[in-house]
């Protein structure tokens, strides 16, 4: 965010997502409108022992810890509301395990529906990678059947999603311009091959691929083989190849995506994931 806010009002908290880039601004912001203003300044208003702490977190030397937290806070003059969204960032940033990563995230986008209107552009982004049926939803468009109903659509979800959900999310997908209506006013899609934007943390992928895999592994189950197609193949691949083998899987994806992914009378929406995983462990530099 740093450039474009141009520090001409003070960073407002809960557009980040990212606290060192939100402490980043704030130094620069009182920086311009008071040139005397310094990381020591910082550092004797939040009580801190040493005074580059600040500098140090930014540039990604230093954490924040519990203990200094609550002085960071006092350093940036935080609310009660601001107090909890940053020790939420700092969480959201510092945990390492993939599910209280995402328990973090889904706090901080509850904190700020409640803080704003309209949330802004990249946490919707992440609204629409965060939870699966969004992706499905879109695809549902497709359907000759289709019908803008929010229960038709929980129907069709298997009532895996209550209406309420089915409302947000068609709500959400119109916001971020991937639906749109056309002349007759029937919801039809922006783009009809939708990729993932740069903007979404890889954490946030990691976690809807998480889903489908689950949802992969139930099929086996519960879905007739005649509706399904699960196969893999255990291939020995040198090290040298592996780039070129990836492309050859995003090649085939995208391949699937422009064959079928246009149909305009489709019947149901299914999940196609293609992947690749190595199930040794690499050689040693000397065994090479």
């Amino acid at each position: 965010m740093g450039e474009q806010v141009k520090y001409e009002s003070i960073p407002n908290l809960f557009n980040y997502f990212d606290y060192r880039e939100y402490l980043q601004d704030y130094y620069l912001f009182h920086k311009k409108r008071n040139p005397a203003y310094s990381y020591r300044l910082f550092a004797r208003k939040a009580k801190l022992g040493s005074p580059n702490y600040l500098k140090l977190v930014v540039d990604g030397k230093r954490r924040i810890t519990d203990r200094t937290l609550f002085q960071f806070a006092r350093g940036l003059s935080l609310t009660k509301d601001e107090e909890k969204y940053f020790r939420e960032l700092v969480m959201y940033q510092e945990v390492s395990d993939p599910d209280s990563k995402e328990i973090h995230l889904r706090s901080l986008l509850k904190y700020q529906e409640k803080q704003r209107t309209p949330a802004p552009l990249k946490a919707d982004k992440i609204k629409f990678l965060l939870d699966w049926h969004h992706g499905v939803v879109r695809e549902l468009i497709n359907l000759k059947d289709f019908t803008e109903d929010s229960k038709w659509i929980a129907n069709r979800l298997g009532n895996k999603i209550t209406e309420a959900q089915a409302k947000e999310s068609l709500e959400l997908l119109i916001r971020l311009g991937i639906l749109i209506r056309n002349k007759q006013g029937r919801l039809e899609q922006q783009e009809p091959l939708l990729t993932s934007s740069d903007e979404v943390p890889s954490h946030v992928l990691r976690s809807l691929h998480r889903t489908y895999l689950r949802k992969a592994i139930n099929s086996i189950f519960s879905v007739p083989m005649e509706k399904r197609e699960l196969s893999g193949l255990i291939v020995s691949v040198p090290h040298h190849r592996m780039k070129e083998l990836k492309e050859e899987i995003k090649e085939f994806r995208k391949k699937l995506n422009r064959k079928y992914g246009l149909d305009k009378m489709a019947d149901d929406v299914y999940y196609t994931g293609l992947y690749l995983f190595p199930l040794t462990q690499g050689a040693k530099k000397n065994e090479n």
